[in-house]
C-alpha cells in the first residue's frame, strides 16, 4: 500500500487527487457553502471553482521528486557560496520542533534562498518544511519538482478572488493543524536595496486565523536571516531596478542561473532570530469580538515588525558591507588600501562595542584583510583597482554603485540610530534653537519618520532609549556637552568617524526627488504610482547629471516606491485643492533640508582620521 501511495504521489495526478480530497473535507465544505452563499451561486459551482484553486496550490511529497530537489535543484543554486550556518540554534529548533509546528520566516536576498535553508535542515536532520513560493517559479522541470517535494505555489496578486483567498487561508490552516513547518517571505520579493523591504501581512494573518479559529493550538515563527557576502545576480536586479522590466523565468532562464551559480563567490550565512508563539500574542491582544477586525490587523502588523526587528539583530555584518561602505564614503575618489584600512577600523570598534553579531570582520583590522576583502570586489568587478601609480587605489567601479550600496545596506540597520543622532545633532547645533535639547528630540523624531518605510524602527519610548546608548558611545560625557551650539559642534569634529553622510544620503535624495516630482503635479492630478515612478526614474537621472543629487545608488524604484508610500501616509498622494500644493512643497523644503544638512555634515569627513579611535577602543 506505502509503494502504491509512493506511485501515486510520484505522478502528474496527485496535486489533483489532493486537492478533490480536500475540497471533500467538512471544514473546507463549510467554507465553500459560505462562500456560495456569500456570492449568491451554487454551492456546486463554487465547489467546482474552489476544487480548481486548491489544484493550483496544493503539494505533495514524493521522494523521487524529493530527492531532485534535494540533490539536483539544490547544487545548481548553492554551489556558488560556502554556508555558514548556526548549528547550535538549528539544534534548539530542531528540539522546539518536537512539540510545535515552526514557521520559518527568511529575509529574501536571492533565488538560492530556500535552497539554502533546505540544505542546511537536511543535513542537520531536522524536519522538512512546506515552502510557500510565487507562482512565476511553478515552470518546467522547478515547478513539477517543488509541488511533489512540498512546495506550495501561490498567486503574485490575488486580486478580488474571494474563493481563491478562502482556499489558501483553509489550505494553510490545514497544514498548521496537521503539525507540518512552513517557510516563506514575508518581504513578497527579493530584496532590490539589500536591507529588508517593508512586510505584507497577507499569509501572516492567515496563520492567526488559524489559532483563533482553534483549528491549531499555535505555531512557533522563527525568524530567519540570510545574508550573502556576495550574489552573481545582484547586477540583474539592478539592470531591472534601472528598466523597471523583469526578465521573465522559465527553463532557459534556470540553465542561466545554474551556469552562473558554477563561479564561486563567497559564504552565505543563515542565522535566526529568537523565536515566538503565536499563540501567546494572540492572547496578549486580547478578544474583544467588537473590535476582532482591527485588534487583528493590528497584531499582525505588530507581530511582523517584531519579525523583521529580530531578523535585522541576528543578521551579521560582513567583510564585503563594510569595505563597500568605507568606500562609499569616499564617492568616486580613490582611496590606498590604508585610507581604507583607516576608515574601517572606528567601525569595528564601534561594532564591539554595540556587540553587534559579525562574520570574519576582525580580518579587517589588518591590512592583509583589508586587501584580500577589496580583492574580492575587484573579482566581480564591484571594485576598481588602479595599480600603475606609486601605490594601488581603490573606488567603486563606474556604474557599480547601486551593486556596492546593495551589500552595504545588509548592514544599515546596524548603523541608522547612529547616523540619525548625529545628523539631528548637527541640524539642532546650527538651528539657533535657545533649547538644544528639544531641538535635537525633534529632529530625531522627524528623521525617524521620515524613514519609517525604509528601516524597522522600534516604538517611541524603545528609539529614545536606543539613542540614550547611542549618545554614550558617541562621548560618554555628552550630558555635559550640551548646553551650546558650540560644544556640540566640538563633539561632533571630535568623533572617530561619522556614518550619516555614508548612510542616509541615499534615502534621503530618492525622498527629495519624489517630493520634487510631486510639487511639479497640479493637485487636482491623480496619481499613478508606475508612471509617478518612471519619472522619478528620469528626473533623478538628469539631477544626477546636473549633480543636485550626488549618489547614483538613490536612484531605485523600491526606494522611490517607499518614499512614494510616506507621502500617501501623510496624505500628499491622492488628488486634492490648492492647500495639497502648499503641503507637497513643505514636504519637498523638509526633504530638501535634510539632504544639504547631511551634505554639510559630510565635508567634516574629509579630515584625516587619526588611531586609535579613543572611547570606542
Amino acid at each position: 500500500m506505502n509503494l502504491l501511495r509512493e506511485l501515486i504521489a510520484s505522478t502528474p495526478l496527485a496535486p489533483l487527487l489532493e486537492a478533490r480530497r480536500l475540497a471533500r473535507q467538512p471544514r473546507f465544505r463549510a467554507e465553500i457553502e459560505a462562500l456560495a452563499a456569500k456570492l449568491d451561486r451554487p454551492v456546486e459551482a463554487v465547489a467546482h471553482d474552489a476544487e480548481a484553486r486548491l489544484r493550483e496550490m496544493v503539494t505533495v511529497k514524493a521522494e523521487g521528486w524529493t530527492w531532485l530537489w534535494d540533490h539536483a535543484m539544490g547544487p545548481a543554486h548553492t554551489r556558488a557560496f560556502t554556508v555558514d550556518a548556526d548549528s547550535a540554534a538549528v539544534a534548539r529548533l530542531k528540539e522546539l520542533n518536537q512539540k510545535h509546528a515552526l514557521v520559518f520566516l527568511p529575509s529574501h536576498r536571492s533565488y538560492a534562498d530556500v535552497f539554502v535553508t533546505s540544505k542546511v535542515m537536511r543535513e542537520h536532520g531536522a524536519r522538512r518544511t512546506r515552502v510557500l513560493g510565487g507562482d512565476n517559479l511553478a515552470f518546467f522541470p522547478l515547478g513539477p519538482i517543488a509541488r511533489h517535494s512540498g512546495g506550495v505555489f501561490i498567486r503574485r496578486s490575488f486580486g478580488d478572488d474571494s474563493i481563491y483567498k478562502a482556499m489558501l487561508r483553509e489550505y494553510l490552516t490545514h497544514l498548521v493543524a496537521n503539525g507540518e513547518n512552513l517557510e516563506w517571505y514575508m518581504e513578497g520579493g527579493r530584496s532590490r536595496t539589500g536591507k529588508l523591504r517593508p512586510p505584507k501581512y497577507g499569509l501572516l494573518s492567515y496563520l492567526v486565523h488559524a489559532i483563533r479559529s482553534g483549528a491549531a493550538k499555535d505555531v512557533i515563527l522563527v525568524p530567519t536571516s540570510i545574508c550573502y557576502d556576495q550574489l552573481h545576480e545582484v547586477r540583474a536586479m539592478m539592470d531591472q531596478e534601472s528598466s523597471g522590466v523583469k526578465p521573465k523565468e522559465g527553463l532557459p532562464w534556470l540553465i542561466d542561473y545554474a551556469r552562473m551559480q558554477g563561479t564561486w563567490i563567497g559564504h552565505v550565512h543563515l542565522r535566526f532570530g529568537t523565536p515566538m508563539s503565536l499563540a501567546e500574542r494572540i492572547a496578549e491582544t486580547g478578544d474583544d469580538r467588537e473590535r476582532a477586525p482591527q485588534q487583528a490587523k493590528f497584531l499582525v502588523e505588530k507581530t511582523a515588525f517584531e519579525v523583521f526587528k529580530r531578523i535585522n539583530l541576528a543578521t551579521p555584518v560582513t567583510t564585503q558591507a563594510l569595505a563597500t561602505l568605507a568606500l562609499l564614503t569616499s564617492g568616486d575618489r580613490a582611496l590606498t588600501l590604508d585610507e581604507v584600512h583607516r576608515r574601517t577600523v572606528p567601525l569595528l570598534d564601534y561594532l564591539r562595542a554595540r556587540s553587534v553579531p559579525v562574520s570574519q570582520v576582525e580580518a579587517l583590522r589588518h591590512h592583509e584583510g583589508v586587501l584580500d576583502t577589496l580583492a574580492s570586489l575587484v573579482d566581480t568587478s564591484v571594485v576598481e583597482r588602479f595599480r600603475a601609480g606609486a601605490e594601488p587605489v581603490y573606488r567603486i567601479a563606474p556604474g557599480q554603485h547601486a551593486v556596492a550600496a546593495y551589500y552595504r545596506n545588509s548592514a544599515l540597520h546596524w548603523f541608522i540610530n547612529r547616523a540619525i543622532l548625529e545628523l539631528a545633532m548637527w541640524k539642532a547645533a546650527r538651528s539657533g534653537a535657545d533649547d538644544l535639547v528639544k531641538a535635537g528630540k525633534q529632529e530625531t523624531l522627524a528623521l525617524r519618520d521620515l524613514l519609517k518605510f525604509e528601516f524597522i524602527f522600534s516604538d517611541r519610548a524603545g528609539f529614545r532609549d536606543e539613542l540614550l546608548t547611542e549618545s554614550d558611545l558617541f562621548d560618554p560625557e555628552w550630558r555635559q556637552r550640551l548646553a551650546t551650539a558650540e560644544q556640540r559642534l566640538a563633539m561632533i569634529a571630535e568623533a572617530p568617524f561619522l556614518i550619516a553622510p555614508t548612510v542616509l544620503p541615499t534615502f534621503l535624495e530618492a525622498h527629495f526627488v519624489v517630493a520634487d516630482r510631486l510639487t511639479a503635479l497640479a493637485p487636482a492630478v491623480a496619481i499613478r504610482n508606475a508612471e509617478f515612478i518612471d519619472s522619478c526614474m528620469a528626473v533623478g537621472r538628469q539631477y544626477l547629471l546636473q549633480r543636485r543629487i550626488v549618489h547614483p545608488e538613490c536612484l531605485s524604484r523600491e526606494l522611490f516606491a517607499n518614499a512614494l508610500k510616506l507621502a500617501a501616509n501623510r496624505g500628499l498622494v491622492a488628488p486634492g485643492d490648492a492647500e495639497l500644493s502648499l503641503r507637497r512643497s513643505a514636504f519637498a523644503q523638509e526633504c530638501e533640508g535634510h539632504v544639504r544638512a547631511v551634505n554639510a555634515l559630510g565635508e567634516l569627513r574629509q579630515r584625516p582620521v587619526s588611531l586609535p579611535v579613543g572611547v570606542l577602543s
